[in-house]
């Protein structure tokens, strides 16, 4: 009989760490999701992305002067650049990857299993490289920056957890 008085030594998972893998699962569950359009269908995401540029274009028509207009042709264009049929193809495969990786672990995190912080960080650095290999430019620079910021945060809150995971 186990007694009363003595605290139980059952690995409990902590909250903070908790809260950072449901955070994580929810936004990859979501990244996952986004990446599908682009890999299976890239036309209608092309075509989409066309109508909502006529849209916004039509909108700032009657608000704006000529020339911000023509500033803001150049940077749709510019954009349009980047989403190619190939283009959109490449990076939804590897969003896929570098999602189902960040999920992995993620789960494996919730389980307390250490491994899990090795798989998050080869996730993370999917997502980091894949936009400047793919894209590159100022576009690809500044998704990846962004990438690299989240998963330093990210990184540095689960390393705090390490301790806690074997």
């Amino acid at each position: 009989m186990q007694n009363p008085f003595e605290e139980n030594q059952i690995s409990v998972r902590p909250m903070f760490l908790t809260i950072l893998c449901v955070l994580t699962l929810v936004w990859n569950a979501y990244k996952f999701y986004g990446a599908i359009p682009n890999i299976f269908t890239p036309e209608k995401v092309i075509e989409s992305k066309e109508q909502a540029n006529e849209m916004v274009m039509d909108m700032f028509s009657k608000y704006m002067s000529e020339k911000d207009l023509e500033k803001i042709e150049e940077s749709q264009e510019e954009a349009n650049q980047l989403i190619q049929k190939d283009t959109l193809v490449t990076s939804g495969v590897m969003t896929l990857i570098s999602s189902i990786l960040l999920i992995l672990g993620a789960i494996w995190m919730w389980g307390l299993r250490k491994k899990g912080f090795w798989v998050y960080l080869a996730g993370n650095a999917i997502g980091i490289i894949a936009p400047i290999v793919i894209m590159g430019g100022a576009a690809g620079w500044g998704i990846g920056v962004m990438a690299l910021i989240n998963a330093a945060i990210f990184s540095g809150l689960y390393a705090m957890n390490l301790k806690f995971l074997s």
